[in-house]
């Protein structure tokens, strides 16, 4: 083939081939051969290496793997909850303050105001006049009483002279003497009647309402169409009601010491006491009614006050946790223990919460380790490491 021919074909033109071409061309082919091989070589040196290394880290590496399969954990104890302070164990309550009397003053007879006496917050003393009622009806009544009265009364002195003289018989003057003592029963009634058209404070106090005007009629009683005349408190001392939750009930003493706080003034507590309990739960609303009384010599507390009952409870023997303790599952609240090195899980009954700390009823005990913040991921049997918490300087820092 000639190189015209190699042209056409786009082949490059070729070198007349004899020995030396032979020789470049072997010594080609030698040295890529041990290119070849060098890169062999490196690569099972590089491999090796690996092999080796992660062969000597081994025990390095199965150690480590251990260690991140243990959990650090801080640990602490249930406390009693008298050792917390007074403001874990302080149960506030609603009340309204009343006086330690309170009446709503009505009218025993039909009548008009003929005056008033009395204005709201004005003293009154017991038996003093509050209002006058002009009763034109008993009036009229009594008048009528005091005829028949009359009559009966010259009719039954009558009848007694001719008894005397044996004039009548004994049954004559039984039915006049009978008619004499009725007629003077009807007539003390009325009397006693024109008499409650003074309205009169029932006891020592203050009033507090006073609903009527001069000229207004006014009906006897407190039913139908009648209406309180005034409203009276006595304030020198004062009470209030509160109602205790079930659970709480048994806590509760006669005798023990209540603080009282106003909106006006939270910083200054007002000394109070338990009077007296229901001593039984109501159940409509699973609550133990509290009566709690109040001095008032100074007259500074009114009626009325809305005021926040602190009840100072003993809480005994009961045990407390903080509530970043507790682990909250379907099956219900659960601790984690630490017993050992390994983790126990336990169920625990809640009691009384009190914000940062919760009672626990039953489940653990005062010398049980218990996990602070357990992930929801610790299980039973798990190794733990128990990290003790860094001593604060005397600075406090």
């Amino acid at each position: 083939m000639t190189d015209k021919q190699h042209a056409r074909q786009g082949l490059p033109e070729l070198k007349a081939q004899g020995p030396d071409h032979h020789q470049n061309r072997k010594g080609v082919l030698r040295k890529a051969r041990w290119v070849l091989i060098a890169i062999i070589l490196l690569m099972v040196f590089g491999l090796g290496k690996a092999l080796f290394e992660r062969w000597s880290y081994g025990d390095v590496l199965a150690a480590r793997a251990a260690e991140s399969a243990i959990l650090h954990v801080r640990v602490t104890k249930p406390e009693s909850a008298s050792k917390l302070g007074t403001e874990f164990i302080r149960f506030k309550l609603p009340g309204t303050l009343q006086g330690i009397s309170e009446a709503q003053i009505y009218a025993r007879v039909n009548g008009y105001v003929k005056t008033w006496l009395k204005d709201i917050g004005e003293p009154a003393k017991k038996g003093e006049p509050l209002a006058i009622l002009d009763v034109p009806e008993v009036d009229k009544q009594v008048e009528e009483a005091q005829a028949n009265y009359n009559l009966a009364k010259i009719a039954y002195e009558r009848w007694t002279r001719l008894r005397a003289q044996d004039a009548v018989s004994q049954q004559e003057l039984d039915e006049k003497t009978g008619l004499y003592r009725q007629t003077e029963a009807v007539l003390k009634r009325l009397k006693e009647q024109v008499g409650f058209a003074q309205v009169v404070a029932p006891f020592d106090g203050i009033v507090t309402k006073r609903n009527v005007n001069l000229g207004d009629l006014v009906n006897a009683g407190n039913g139908g169409t009648g209406q309180a005349l005034f409203s009276m408190a006595r304030v020198d001392k004062l009470h209030m009601y509160v109602f205790v939750p079930q659970d709480r009930a048994g806590d509760i003493k006669v005798g023990d010491e209540i603080d009282l706080f106003r909106s006006s003034a939270p910083d200054k507590p007002i000394k109070g006491r338990v009077a007296r309990t229901a001593g039984a739960i109501d159940t409509n609303t699973r609550t133990l009614q509290v009566d709690v009384e109040v001095d008032n010599a100074d007259r500074k507390l009114m009626p009325g006050t809305y005021v926040d009952v602190v009840l100072n409870l003993d809480p005994g023997s009961a045990i407390v946790l903080p509530t970043n303790a507790l682990l909250f599952t379907p099956a219900g609240p659960q601790v984690a223990l630490v017993q050992g090195n390994k983790v126990v899980r336990k169920d625990v009954k809640l009691g009384i919460d009190y914000g940062q700390w919760v009672q626990i009823r039953a489940g653990v005990t005062k010398e049980d380790q218990v996990v602070i913040n357990p992930p929801d991921s610790i299980a039973d049997g798990q190794q733990v490491v128990i990290e003790t918490p860094p001593a604060k300087s005397k600075s406090g820092k």
